[in-house]
């Protein structure tokens, strides 16, 4: 149980640490699965595990939005699983089971491609998965008319500089980019697919560019590696489920 945690990081009422608390021992294998829209303590609790776990970094509200569905989606990619942006009712098991991330013990920043999410191994000792779209591979024209193939490149790299407001190129608009090589930047996109769709920038979700804008520095190790993806874990064996009226009674 992961509540020790979740209570350095977000200020709750005793009466949701009893509802989370049952939530947090009843088997959340047995739950349903949730999607965009959904508002419950349900909800709530997915975004505190998925807080400890290094993926969400919103608020506590249950409410199932924007911010919840991607941290759901890195969530996927990171283990291999369906990219969808809907929690399965067997992601709970797969939540449960999942190794912690290890940290590099320095901050540094590895984008994967192959899995399309970033590890930000913050200077707290902490990792956050965000997840990104890169370059898809495509031909475009660019600067000039010529024709260019859609490319993220690959290998170290250091921040360079930042732009930390709106930033208007020929190919569009960057939000508070980082920039890692030349041109190329991380920067807070409107949209970040399941799937690779850029001109060669990593994009992340406009939220986690405005976190990142406040957490990372100039000089900022940076790895843009190729992993070769990984396959998802199997389903993890459940156990008897509790009685939460009794927990929550109990907790009172």
């Amino acid at each position: 149980m992961r509540l020790a945690t979740m209570g350095m990081r977000h200020r709750i009422t005793a009466g949701m640490v009893a509802a989370l608390l049952a939530w947090s021992i009843a088997l959340p294998a047995t739950a349903a699965g949730l999607e965009a829209g959904d508002e419950s303590n349900l909800v709530s609790h997915l975004q505190i595990q998925l807080t400890d776990a290094g993926f969400y970094r919103g608020t506590i509200d249950g409410e199932y939005g924007p911010q919840t569905a991607q941290a759901v989606m890195a969530f996927h990619k990171h283990l291999g699983l369906e990219r969808t942006f809907s929690w399965q009712a067997e992601d709970w098991s797969h939540l449960e089971t999942m190794e912690p991330i290890t940290h590099l013990g320095e901050p540094a920043m590895i984008a994967d491609l192959d899995r399309q999410v970033i590890y930000y191994h913050q200077q707290s000792g902490e990792v956050a998965v965000i997840p990104i779209s890169s370059a898809n591979g495509e031909t475009y024209r660019g600067r000039g008319g010529k024709l260019t193939t859609a490319r993220t490149p690959q290998g170290e790299f250091r921040m360079q500089r930042h732009i930390p407001a709106m930033r208007i190129s020929y190919l569009g608009g960057l939000w508070k980019p980082w920039y890692f090589y030349g041109g190329y930047a991380i920067h807070g996109s409107s949209s970040v697919p399941a799937y690779p769709a850029s001109h060669g920038c990593i994009r992340v979700p406009n939220w986690e560019a405005d976190w990142l804008s406040t957490d990372i520095t100039v000089g900022l190790r940076v790895s843009v590696v190729r992993s070769g993806g990984v396959e998802p874990p199997p389903i993890a064996p459940s156990a008897t489920p509790v009685d939460r009226d009794q927990l929550i009674a109990a907790a009172e």
